[in-house]
């Protein structure tokens, strides 16, 4: 029996976080300029690996008209959670294929769609973010993701400010058809890092 191994690891990489910043008004005349000990939030994944096992062609669900297949979708939650209110930017990074998407193996994608959003437990739009933090596209309740993309959730036309922020991200690699159809053991893999930016 041909055996076909499918993984798609998530690795966070954590970066600095983002400095809170402590308003005059907000915490009396004379504490404005004192911040507290611990200012760091803390960017989890609800998993670090997300792993497929080993699947035979034929247990692989077709995908675009039966040129494509899939082992299916997952789902990895991601939550930022700080100390204090501010905005919370996680940048999307990992190698790109063809399509712009997260590369799978040699020629596949991984295709990822951001989901349920929410700032201190309210649902809220996100928008996409460049490199450097600059909003790049509407806000929206759904959307899907490339690696390079930052996301950021909005208010009113701006970015918002918040305690915590959880989102769904659905997963779905996505290889040719002819890529499955192998004579031994293969593993196919993919890698994307959440970093949670300044």
């Amino acid at each position: 029996m041909k055996s076909f191994f499918t993984a798609l690891a998530m690795m966070l990489a954590f970066s600095p976080m983002a400095q809170a910043i402590a308003v005059g008004n907000d915490m009396g005349p004379n504490i404005g300029t004192i911040l507290p000990s611990d200012m760091r939030c803390h960017l989890s994944a609800s998993a670090a690996v997300i792993d497929y096992g080993s699947h035979s062609r034929w247990q692989l669900q077709d995908v675009g008209g039966g040129q494509q297949v899939s082992p299916g979708k997952r789902m990895l939650m991601v939550s930022v959670v700080c100390p204090y209110s501010q905005t919370m930017r996680v940048m999307l990074r990992g190698d790109r294929a063809s399509n712009g998407n997260l590369r799978y193996g040699d020629r596949g994608n991984v295709t990822m769609r951001l989901l349920d959003a929410q700032l201190d437990g309210q649902n809220i739009p996100v928008a996409t973010t460049t490199a450097d933090g600059r909003v790049s596209g509407a806000a929206e309740t759904s959307m899907s993701l490339q690696p390079g993309n930052g996301i950021v959730a909005m208010h009113n036309g701006q970015p918002a400010k918040g305690k915590t922020f959880t989102a769904r991200i659905q997963l779905e690699p996505v290889m040719p058809e002819s890529d499955a159809r192998i004579s031994a053991r293969q593993i196919t893999e993919s890698s994307l890092d959440l970093d949670l930016m300044d």
